[in-house]
């Protein structure tokens, strides 16, 4: 079959156009790909450097512990019933717990998504025993006061009025940011209330 007589010429024009246009379409959905592909990069881009930005606004991190679930007063404070938070370390005070020491117990309510710390937790400490119809509480004063040894009794203020009178010093808090008080079991929960938006005050009692 001679394909060059002049009656296959409109059939051999129009198998071109085809194959251009098809050649054509082939570029096109390539270079929009290309184009999608390349904006989706720079989108990615730009937001790990955002990201990377706002981590050097806010400084280091540090892992923190959460409650994952509300923790009573006197019930101890796990690695089940807590969990791993990544804090900018700017935002994180110094009575806030970084890891869980082998016993630790809630020494005021504990909600659930409530940072671990020293001011809602306590760990037994072999020289100080709670006495009987008291319950120990975390205190970190605002102010900076003299070293409380254990057994120093305290009374405790918040608003300008005594709260806890004849509180028993037990320990001191890590680093000395505070102290762990026995106080009346009555007045636990008004003085672990006080302590955890800092309002509560340790002053000697006679």
């Amino acid at each position: 079959m001679n394909l060059n007589h002049p009656r296959f010429t409109p059939l051999i024009h129009l198998a071109q156009r085809a194959y251009s246009n098809l050649c054509r379409s082939r570029r096109i959905q390539l270079a929009t790909i290309s184009t999608l592909a390349a904006i989706g990069g720079l989108i990615y881009a730009l937001s790990v450097m955002q990201l990377q930005q706002q981590r050097s606004l806010l400084g280091d991190y540090i892992m923190v512990r959460l409650a994952a679930t509300d923790i009573a007063i006197g019930e101890p404070i796990t690695l089940d019933n807590t969990h791993e938070f990544t804090m900018p370390t700017q935002f994180v005070l110094p009575s806030t717990l970084t890891s869980l020491p082998d016993v630790l117990t809630a020494t005021s309510l504990i909600t659930q998504g409530d940072v671990i710390s020293t001011q809602n937790s306590s760990a037994p400490d072999k020289a100080s025993i709670v006495p009987a119809g008291m319950r120990a509480v975390s205190i970190v004063p605002r102010v900076a006061m003299p070293p409380l040894t254990p057994g120093t009794i305290v009374d405790i203020i918040a608003n300008g009025k005594i709260i806890a009178a004849q509180g028993v010093v037990l320990s001191t808090l890590p680093d000395d940011v505070g102290v762990v008080v026995a106080v009346s079991e009555q007045v636990a929960p008004l003085v672990a209330s006080a302590a955890a938006i800092g309002e509560a005050a340790i002053v000697l009692a006679s």
